[in-house]
């Protein structure tokens, strides 16, 4: 009896319909939770991670030394951004930046007029 490839891989690992996958609303909702403060403050860490910290790494690992065999290679120069975007958020989150207080006390007193979106 032959079996096609298509055939062989659904029944190793069958997916039952009744499975609880969570939709796209609930995935989307997610994004939406937490009080306008706590989102405000999230778009505030945000910013200063990807228009302070990252550049400031980026610039870190932009060195004259990096040649021959020293010389990032092509994984490297694939990820290395995707590591500094995953470093830029975690100094964020875990040091007390002034700036970003002052931008989430700013926002917040505007918050009347301001629309967030996801």
């Amino acid at each position: 009896m032959m079996t096609s490839p298509v055939q062989t891989m659904t029944s190793l690992n069958p997916m039952p319909a009744s499975a609880s996958v969570p939709g796209f609303a609930a995935t989307i909702g997610r994004v939406s939770e937490g009080s306008r403060e706590e989102r405000i403050h999230e778009a505030a860490q945000q910013l200063v991670a990807t228009s302070l910290v990252q550049p400031i790494l980026n610039s870190l690992t932009k060195s004259p030394f990096q040649e021959g065999r020293f010389a990032p290679g092509p994984v490297e120069e694939r990820f290395m951004p995707l590591l500094h975007r995953h470093l830029s958020d975690r100094i964020v989150a875990s040091a007390n930046f002034g700036l970003i207080e002052s931008l989430t006390n700013h926002l917040t007193a505007r918050s009347g007029s301001v629309e967030l979106t996801a």
